[in-house]
């Protein structure tokens, strides 16, 4: 028997009780995992200094994030929100990280990448100054990685450049030709979810992760490693790491500002108005009452 955990999923709102509790795997209906209810844990925290559900964001049209190749379960309801792009390396609306469009540069006030940046073709350091150049100068960059216990940095193929994939006797092998024109075949290949851009290239460790994010220019990086249970964050073995690196401390624009505003009001509104009808319907049933 697993044990019984009970919690609110924080994309879609809804109450879980699962008693085979696991952490990749989705454990709400919507499709959420653990990694993923923390990386919309750090993004709350971070655009609101609270943890709320994210189809309790209010809508901050205001607000620019892009996602890079994130879930449909969230990137749905943050495009709702934000003026929000879910990004493709192969299809549209595409954006490749190691060389992004320069109407992206300095214009973002987030980034998602949800167990994506290891399997970004090396140089590791030239894709994420990339990022941080894409981030306005209070933004931050969401992610989600695997981190080898043994806090090392691995890299799979040191020497890729002009390379390939392709199926041989049943199996796909990665040639490679090396910057000194030399070949390299190789067959060890892991791949997450399926083949192409899923490719591992590389294996993190936490203290050469962030070393890498403060060397491209991130100002400082935060790792979430403690539970947060009444989201049904608990880590495992198989948890991949969340984590945020923040270009300067982030802060609201004035356009967002003057929406999170009107969306306070509008509440503001509905609620009077909702409890104007529940004194109505109170005096309503007091007459009639009386009347009997």
């Amino acid at each position: 028997m697993g044990r019984m955990v009970e919690f609110t999923c924080n994309l879609c709102g809804a109450r879980n009780q699962v008693e085979h509790f696991a952490s990749e795997p989705a454990t709400c209906a919507c499709g959420s995992n653990v990694r993923i209810r923390a990386l919309i844990h750090l993004l709350s925290l971070e655009l609101f200094g609270h943890s709320v559900p994210a189809c309790d964001f209010p809508r901050l049209k205001g607000v620019r994030g892009v996602g890079l190749s994130d879930q449909e379960c969230y990137a749905r309801i943050l495009a709702g929100k934000f003026d929000y792009t879910n990004t493709y390396y192969d299809r549209e609306p595409r954006l490749d990280i190691r060389a992004p469009a320069p109407g992206f540069a300095g214009a973002c006030d987030f980034i998602l990448a949800a167990d994506v940046i290891e399997h970004i073709a090396p140089p590791i350091e030239g894709a994420l100054a990339a990022v941080r150049a894409l981030l306005k100068p209070n933004g931050f960059f969401g992610v989600t990685v695997y981190c080898h216990p043994s806090d090392r940095m691995r890299e799979h193929f040191p020497d890729l450049s002009e390379f390939r994939i392709v199926p041989l006797g049943g199996r796909d092998v990665l040639i490679n030709r090396r910057r000194d024109g030399s070949l390299e075949i190789r067959d060890d290949l892991m791949f997450h979810g399926g083949s192409g851009e899923t490719l591992e290239m590389r294996e993190f460790g936490i203290s050469a992760l962030e070393a890498a994010l403060r060397s491209a220019g991130f100002g400082s990086v935060h790792f979430l490693t403690a539970n947060v249970p009444e989201w049904g964050i608990l880590f495992d073995h198989d948890t991949s790491q969340p984590l945020v690196a923040r270009t300067g401390e982030f802060a609201l624009g004035r356009c967002a500002q003057s929406q999170l505003f009107e969306a306070w009001r509008d509440a503001e509104d509905r609620a009077w108005k909702a409890a104007e009808e529940v004194r109505g319907a109170q005096k309503s049933r007091g007459l009639r009452w009386r009347l009997r």
